[in-house]
């Protein structure tokens, strides 16, 4: 082979090894566009790194919306046909691109009812807007300093609603403003923040002229840049600021009434299933852009009926139950009453915020003269009230509503609620990066890991968790979680002949003893927008987990099996053996998934390049919980984008001490000997013989180690002060356990004591031709 034909032959090498290297971990930044009406067909362009590498299908998690067809464009976009289909659910949907290698984060895509149109500029001017039909969305952009103007013909008596999608857009922390605008400039509305919008903008009025309006559109603060990307809906449909009532029976057919300029209603039946509605307001000239929660419970709430603005005149109504209500002026207040026993634990809560009402709500629970009980203004930092009442005593008692600000106006609605206590169990997955979702994505032929954490609500035992609707040839070990713990890993695997596919799982949560099925909460968070001190301002929470079959990676993963515990006090070296495909010598990051109470691990370990193995030390304090846990080391491979494996499961067992250890204090002096018994109280009985040796002695200090067998109740230090040993009180003295089990070393530290090194007395024969003192005596 000549050298041209080489050093091609290695360059096709090198960019073969670079191609697959970057195929790891797809990132969705955007689609472009972030929308479209519903019964259409359009090109949509997914865009951001390593997308385009082997793309394979789109992930929908709401049905209405399919792949007609998929394209790459390059390694970093990917041109989609979407189908919409005629009936689609209205709002945003959360996709995801799956490759052959990886699933993107979550993106969302909005789907609308009018017509489509993209804003063209330049439209920054009055004088200049850009000409838009009326019932249309515009899809456009603000960058920094930008005003983005358009215009539209309406007639007097018309309808006229505008509203605007930005922080709901998922890409940042936007905040629009919209005004609404006459011909000549004069602004007729503005809007800025709605609670009724998700602090986006939107306002409906009635046109008073016949003629040409303009809608104006910027950020608050004129920040705006590349990620404030909107859709700006123009025309005469329904936009209610709230709804009454918010609340309503399951399978009951309600009249919902519309709260805005222009009032309406519509006879709606509410679904037999489920705990809240998303109702869309719509009439024969169109739909509202967003919809609006409306509440479901067993039997009808009670209705705020006025006057009810005083402990004489309290609303009745039943627990467990609910009622529907308005703080409808300025020092309104709202009081209900209901017939209690003693024992009894209600959860009452006022819902408002949650159902986007202006409303920040103060509960009081209050006794029928109107003593009061207990109170609540906001629930865990969200801005909503929760008191968990006990009766003390059967009678009536009363409940009291009203604003924090003693504030009122006809959207501020809200639901009360009195509820049972319900066993509860809340699944988060914890996150791999912070503020990161986590994604799992199994590669044939090996494995991956999550870890759980469970949030329990009057829920106690042991409990299993299974995850259902996997993909084909995917597997998931969990074990049961103690009813003492919150924590949970799990380790995915996939067949060698999986297919490449993926599939949103549901989870469940039963109780071991009974099997008895538990009201599980899953919400997985993707972060869209933060803001100061990283607090969420937007977010997406689904409620099934993203799992992947991906191609196999060029490594596998697995703990060198131990038999010995790691005992309280003690370390113990966990020994990772990496089997590479042959070829492949890259450095691999490597860390337990989790450690148990108690326990530290190293996290910063690496099997380095060209290595197979390497060492995690893991230490337990005095206090770490004993017993048997699952342990999998994670696996992070980061060559042009991360990927994750892990180890199979094996067990560990943190055990109490063998014995336990007295270390007593001792006194010595420089250039003399010592000795130091320590006190042994065996636990568990152990073959062999057990090396003991002092640790932490101060300088100068030296002891030989000394072995001991399980009988042993003492042993014995013979200890040498150097004569130039470090004089003073050495404190941390300790002592060393060093036994064999199973033929492996365990190892552990007891006791904290104090070594005092006294100084050795002046020689007087060295002191007796010293020179006189010169100073009358004085030093």
């Amino acid at each position: 082979m000549n050298q041209t034909a080489a050093k091609t032959l290695i360059l096709a090498v090198l960019l073969a090894v670079a191609a697959t290297a970057a195929a790891y971990e797809p990132r969705l930044s955007r689609l472009e566009p972030a929308g479209g009406q519903r019964g259409t067909e359009l090109n949509v362009d997914f865009v951001g790194g390593r997308v385009g590498i082997d793309p394979e299908e789109v992930v929908f998690y709401e049905p209405g919306v399919q792949t007609a067809a998929l394209e790459r464009v390059d390694d970093n976009r990917v041109r989609v046909k979407l189908a919409i289909a005629p009936d689609c659910p209205l709002g945003r949907h959360a996709v995801r691109l799956r490759t052959k290698s990886g699933l993107s984060e979550i993106r969302t895509f909005h789907i609308g009812a009018l017509p489509e149109a993209k804003e063209a500029d330049p439209n920054d001017s009055v004088q200049a807007p850009q000409e838009v039909a009326f019932n249309s969305t515009i899809n456009g952009v603000v960058k920094r300093e930008d005003v983005d103007v358009f215009a539209f013909n309406a007639e007097e008596g018309q309808r006229v609603s505008v509203e605007v999608e930005g922080l709901r857009m998922g890409r940042t922390f936007f905040d629009p403003v919209i005004e609404l605008l006459d011909e000549s400039g004069g602004v007729i509305a503005h809007c800025d923040d709605a609670a009724a919008a998700h602090q986006d903008a939107f306002l409906s009025i009635t046109a008073p002229k016949t003629g040409r309006y303009l809608v104006r559109l910027r950020e608050s603060a004129y920040r705006g840049d590349d990620n404030c990307i909107y859709r700006l809906h123009i025309g005469d449909f329904p936009r209610p600021a709230a709804v009454f009532p918010p609340a309503a029976g399951r399978g009951e057919e309600v009249t919902v009434r519309w709260i805005d300029a222009g009032g309406g209603e519509q006879q709606v039946r509410m679904p037999p299933e489920g705990d809240e509605y998303a109702y869309w307001a719509e009439d024969e000239r169109g739909v509202a852009p967003s919809s609006l929660p409306i509440k479901l419970l067993d039997t009808p709430p009670a209705l705020d009926i006025e006057p009810n603005n005083s402990r004489k005149e309290p609303t009745p109504m039943s627990v467990p139950g609910g009622a529907v209500g308005v703080i409808g002026e300025a020092n309104d207040q709202d009081w209900y009453s209901f017939e209690g026993k003693k024992g009894q634990v209600w959860e009452l809560r006022v819902r408002a915020r949650e159902l986007r009402s202006p409303l920040d709500a103060v509960l009081r629970v209050r006794k029928a003269d109107g003593g009061n009980l207990a109170g609540n203004d906001d629930d865990r930092g969200a801005p909503d009230s929760y008191i968990r009442f006990t009766v003390p005593e059967d009678g009536k008692y009363l409940l009291q509503v009203e604003d924090r600000l003693q504030r009122g106006a006809e959207d501020f609605v809200y639901f009360l609620e009195a509820a049972e206590r319900t066993a509860i169990a809340e699944v988060k997955i914890e996150e791999r990066r912070r503020y990161e979702a986590t994604v799992l994505e199994v590669p044939r032929g090996g494995k991956t890991a999550a870890l759980l954490t469970l949030t329990r609500r009057d829920l106690g035992g042991d409990l299993n968790v299974t995850l259902k609707n996997l993909p084909e040839g995917v597997t998931a070990e969990v074990f049961p979680l103690a009813g003492n713990y919150n924590r949970l890993p799990v380790v995915f695997s996939a067949a060698e002949d999986a297919p490449l596919a993926a599939s949103l799982s549901p989870m469940e949560v039963t109780k071991v003893e009974d099997e008895q099925d538990i009201l599980t909460k899953v919400a997985q968070q993707t972060w869209f927008a933060r803001g100061r001190n990283n607090r969420p301002m937007w977010s997406h929470f689904a409620e099934r987990v993203p799992v992947a079959v991906t191609e196999s990676l060029p490594f596998r993963l697995r703990i060198e099996e131990t038999h010995s515990p790691l005992v309280q006090g003690g370390s113990k070296n966990l020994k990772i053996i990496a089997d590479r495909d042959e070829g492949f010598d890259e450095s691999i990051r490597i860390y337990t998934l989790y450690n148990p109470p108690g326990v530290s691990s190293n996290r910063s370990r690496s099997i380095t390049k060209g290595k197979n193995e390497a060492i995690i030390p893991a230490t337990a304090n005095g206090n770490a919980r004993t017993g048997e846990w699952q342990m999998t080391v994670v696996g992070e491979l980061n060559s042009g984008g991360r990927v994750y494996a892990c180890t199979p499961f094996m067990p560990l067992t943190v055990a109490e001490p063998y014995f336990d250890m007295k270390v007593p204090t001792v006194n010595a002096k420089q250039g003399e000997s010592a000795e130091l018994t320590l006190e042994l109280n065996q636990r568990h009985e152990f073959d062999g013989e057990a090396e003991l040796k002092l640790a932490r002695l101060p300088p100068g200090v030296t002891a030989e180690p000394v072995r001991v067998t399980k009988d042993a109740t003492s042993a014995t230090f013979a200890l040498t002060i150097a004569a130039d040993a470090k004089p003073g009180r050495h404190r941390g003295l300790g002592c060393q356990a060093q036994l064999t089990v199973a033929d492996e070393p365990v190892v552990y530290t007891q006791g904290y004591a104090e070594v005092r090194v006294d100084a050795r007395p002046a020689d007087p024969a060295a002191t007796a031709g010293a020179p006189p003192n010169n100073n009358g005596g004085q030093s």
